[in-house]
């Protein structure tokens, strides 16, 4: 009966201490501090960027993006047109440079 006795009272103090645990546990992410005002109302910049500018350097050129898929397709030209077709139905105003760009970070988002 002692036994009975003990066992019971050590999963009481063994629940109690993981409950104490878990009321003062942080939270698994941090919280981000909320803006004072929504975005929306947030004043612009005077001088936004066009969408497709990116900071840095000069924007490559064709034959370079070209170079740097064929690297990622390991020299499958089949492969390359196929997949420049395909995006080239899926973006029809997008410049050959913007498809490249596309192709090419869309293989390194998927292959890390």
């Amino acid at each position: 009966m002692e036994l009975w006795m003990s066992l019971t009272l050590l999963g009481i103090g063994l629940l109690a201490l993981w409950l104490y645990m878990l009321s003062g546990s942080k939270p698994s992410r941090p919280t981000r501090p909320r803006p004072a005002q929504p975005r929306s109302a947030q004043p612009r910049p005077a001088q936004a960027r066009p969408a497709q500018a990116r900071p840095g350097p000069a924007r490559l050129q064709a034959s370079q993006w070209e170079r740097k898929v064929l690297t990622q397709m390991r020299g499958d030209q089949a492969r390359f047109e196929r997949t420049l077709a395909a995006k080239r139905n899926k973006h029809p105003r997008a410049s050959r440079e913007e498809l490249l760009e596309i192709i090419y970070e869309e293989y390194i988002r998927d292959n890390r």
